[in-house]
């Protein structure tokens, strides 16, 4: 929420202290406050650095037994080889989590193909990897 209204501040201000020229030559040259360019710049330099978004991933595997994990993401990988299975340890629980989702209706998709191989997955919150172009 706090980045789509930095978003909306900085174009509503650069919509509002920009002056556009158009020359005879087609070119469009734009002039503006130099801070509105370092504004953009720190804007580009935090989004880089969170690795990620916030969206959603299906819950598999829950245990403490790293074998077990492994089989689920194995039998995942089987089932659904164009979705990316991640085997995560958080102390003492390995979990196995499949999809990068923007949203949930994204999720539940892919959740009730799964639903019949994994009777005990759910849809679970998570930072995501970016979409790739």
């Amino acid at each position: 929420m706090r980045n789509h209204i930095l978003i909306s501040t900085i174009l509503c201000i650069w919509l509002t202290l920009t002056n556009v020229e158009k020359s005879s030559a087609q070119n469009i040259n734009i002039i503006g406050l130099p801070t509105l360019d370092s504004l953009v710049s720190l804007h580009i330099e935090h989004n880089q650095a969170l690795n990620g978004i916030q969206g959603y991933r299906i819950q598999l595997f829950f245990g403490s037994e790293r074998k077990l994990a492994q089989e689920a993401k194995t039998k995942c990988l089987q089932l659904m080889p164009e979705e990316e299975v991640y085997l995560l340890y958080q102390q003492p629980y390995f979990k196995v989590r499949v999809g990068d989702f923007r949203t949930r209706i994204d999720a539940e998709a892919v959740y009730r193909k799964l639903l019949p191989s994994f009777e005990k997955c759910f849809i679970v919150p998570d930072k995501i990897n970016l979409p790739k172009l």
